[in-house]
């Protein structure tokens, strides 16, 4: 369901200033005329029915699920709240993973340095190019916003982690296991795996990780690329726990 996602810096009571970008993005994607109500939401995800006045919204706080720009079906919620620590990439591949993940729901993405990333930090430009991304994912798919994190090192990510720990790694270690004998009996309400980039993990990552509670899952498929084991393994979570 599409919505349109509010920056929080610029609200001021029921009065929302759009900006040129705004106000393009809504007449040409969107599509919306002016005195049109559609669905709107900050990023602490509250909703409100948005009217476009001129190049204004005038807000009114809503708990209905009405006025929405898409009609979408009803899926039931897995209940769990799945974060990503995605190994920083190269090029084009990090838009890829965050747009791809934003849509697939998850709760946070956070892009770590690891030895073996060719990248080591992202600037200011490539983050803010990355949450821009993110807000247009966000409004295409209706989906909660995914919480973004930069340039964390691997060794606080590994201290960050929460509930149910998984490593994903194309070779076999001695603790792997499958992704639904993991999953079968586990009710964790929070998910964290853990993605090297195109050069995965040293053996010494893995062993720091399996240290620190994460277990290897094999996912019985072709070896993944970086930027689509984050998504695969998000429709495998989603889909065992939706069974």
């Amino acid at each position: 369901m599409r919505i349109f996602l509010l920056n929080g810096n610029k609200m001021d009571g029921t009065i929302y200033p759009l900006s040129e970008k705004e106000m393009k993005y809504i007449s040409t994607v969107l599509r919306i005329r002016e005195g049109t109500i559609f669905k709107a939401k900050d990023p602490w995800e509250n909703l409100y029915d948005a009217t476009l006045s001129s190049d204004t919204l005038i807000l009114e706080k809503s708990t209905t699920q009405d006025n929405f720009l898409d009609t979408m079906p009803s899926y039931p919620d897995t209940g769990v709240a799945i974060h990503v620590f995605q190994c920083i990439c190269k090029g084009k591949k990090n838009a890829q993973i965050t747009r791809q993940l934003q849509e697939a729901g998850a709760t946070g993405l956070n892009f770590i340095s690891s030895k073996l990333v060719q990248q080591k930090q992202m600037d200011a430009h490539e983050i803010e190019r990355l949450e821009t991304i993110r807000n247009e994912a966000v409004q295409q798919s209706g989906a909660k916003i995914c919480r973004l994190s930069f340039n964390v090192p691997f060794e606080e990510a590994l201290k960050n982690a929460e509930g149910l720990k998984l490593l994903l790694h194309q070779d076999k270690r001695n603790k792997s296991r499958n992704l639904y004998d993991v999953l079968e009996n586990n009710d964790d309400e929070t998910i964290s795996v853990l993605i090297g980039s195109e050069g995965g993990f040293t053996d010494e990552e893995c062993q720091a990780a399996e240290d620190a509670g994460f277990i290897p899952v094999l996912l019985n498929t072709n070896i993944l690329r970086a930027e689509t084991a984050g998504i695969y393994v998000m429709g495998g979570i989603q889909s065992i726990r939706n069974r």
